[in-house]
């Protein structure tokens, strides 16, 4: 019987062998087709460049408060309770235009007071004049100082009476009015705001080593909170760099700008600094740091070669280079997409490389789903093959089982009934055990 058992265990061993041979069959994971990965690593397509004549700019970017091209506060310059305004906010006002008048009563009875006194002391020197002969000259010396200051004090207060108004130094808009009719108007009290909206200027404090760049009138472009753009250029620059900031300042005026343009305004402008014309340039992309040094791929006999470059000005979007590349050598456009020095590469047209970049993407992509169905049904064929196997494997089992019975050859009774000690089956158990711990219906009166 032992001899059969050995032949069932026989016979399942080259099924099982069988399922796992068959994984590493030719073409498989460990058979002996050569994958993908097994051969030389295919090219990678690269879009190449060469280096082209080209306008670099580069720009500094600031930002600050739009205020006016200038701007007072009116005060009154003698003290009055006011009695009149005549402008409002957002009124535009022409130069020398009345904007409020105060009570001036007292100064103009003054003024009179005061011209009758110099009219008085005028006469009264004619007087003495006449009587010169008669007078020393010391006396005639005095009241000829008199009349004179009796006549310079009519003149002050006639000009204490005429400053009882308010009105504008230059033409503007009135931005804000702080006072209202009856309220008492002093010197250090401002009684409306005026701007000249003509123009408005913006402060940007540019470093000082960008600063030597930037010369008067160079363009500007100021941007709004509401994304608003408009054109502007540089005015003027301080004389003197910020110690403690260790910027230049720079006044950015603009002449044309949108209703939303106010002083007081947040806004944000780019600073052209520097501009090279017909320099011969490639895509910034194309540039790559190693070791902190700037440097470019070339195409080289199907590889990618580093080569160290010369910068000169750098741009937004492109990069002056000056030397270490020479002209017409295929320069990777984008060295930032995994490429390594030696790796085999295909150069292609700039335009043409993301597409053809794609596309092989997407044939790897259909390959690995065209290969998952295969594997799947390979994986549920050994899965099939390993069960009949299992199956087989526990009928010789039971035959062995069988077979391997008392001294006789005969199988014992308690054995293949799976019965007590005197070889019968307990009721009870018989009845509570089923198949797969399915529990049958017990006998009544038997636990």
């Amino acid at each position: 019987m032992r001899s059969i058992l050995l032949i069932a265990v026989l016979a399942v061993t080259p099924l099982a062998c069988g399922g796992e041979a068959g994984a590493g069959g030719p073409g498989g994971p460990g058979g002996p087709g050569k994958g993908r990965r097994g051969g030389e690593a295919e090219a990678l397509a690269v879009a190449v460049t060469t280096l082209s004549p080209a306008t670099i700019e580069r720009h500094y970017r600031g930002a600050g408060t739009l205020r006016a091209l200038r701007a007072a506060d009116l005060v009154a310059l003698q003290p009055g309770v006011v009695l009149d305004l005549r402008a409002e906010e957002g009124d535009s006002v022409a130069e020398g235009q009345l904007l409020a008048r105060l009570d001036g009563r007292a100064y103009q009875l003054q003024a009179a007071r005061d011209k009758l006194s110099a009219q008085n002391a005028a006469k009264e020197l004619q007087r003495l004049e006449q009587l010169s002969g008669l007078l020393s000259r010391e006396e005639l010396d005095k009241q000829r100082y008199a009349a004179e200051s009796a006549l310079a004090s009519s003149q002050v207060s006639r000009h204490q009476a005429s400053q009882t108004t308010v009105s504008a130094p230059f033409a503007g808009t009135i931005t804000r009015r702080h006072i209202d009719v009856g309220n008492l108007a002093t010197t250090s009290k401002s009684l409306y705001t005026i701007a000249d909206l003509s123009a408005l200027d913006l402060e940007l404090h540019v470093p000082e080593r960008e600063a030597s760049a930037v010369q008067a009138g160079a363009p500007a472009v100021v941007e709004l909170q509401d994304g608003t753009r408009f054109e502007a250029r540089v005015e003027r620059r301080a004389p003197v760099v910020d110690p403690l900031t260790g910027t230049v300042k720079f006044v950015v005026r603009a002449r044309n700008f949108p209703a939303g343009a106010v002083p007081g305004a947040f806004a944000r402008a780019t600073l052209r600094v520097a501009i090279r014309e017909s320099a011969p340039s490639v895509p910034r992309g194309a540039i790559v740091e190693v070791e902190g040094k700037p440097h470019v791929y070339v195409v080289e006999d199907g590889r990618a070669r580093r080569r160290p470059v010369e910068l000169g000005l750098v741009g937004e979007e492109r990069a002056e280079i000056r030397g270490g590349v020479a002209e017409g050598a295929q320069i990777v456009v984008d060295a930032g997409t995994g490429i390594a020095e030696g790796m085999p590469v295909r150069a292609v047209a700039e335009g043409a490389g993301k597409g053809e970049s794609k596309a092989e993407s997407g044939a790897a992509k259909a390959e690995g789903a065209a290969a998952s169905p295969a594997g799947s049904a390979g994986q549920a064929a050994q899965g099939s093959a390993g069960q009949a196997a299992q199956a087989e494997a526990g009928q010789a089992a039971a035959i062995g089982v069988s077979a391997g019975a008392g001294p006789s050859g005969q199988v014992p009774e308690a054995r293949s009934e799976g019965a007590g000690a005197k070889g019968q089956v307990p009721e009870a158990r018989a009845q509570e055990t089923g198949p797969k711990g399915q529990a049958a219906a017990a006998t009544p009166g038997v636990r």
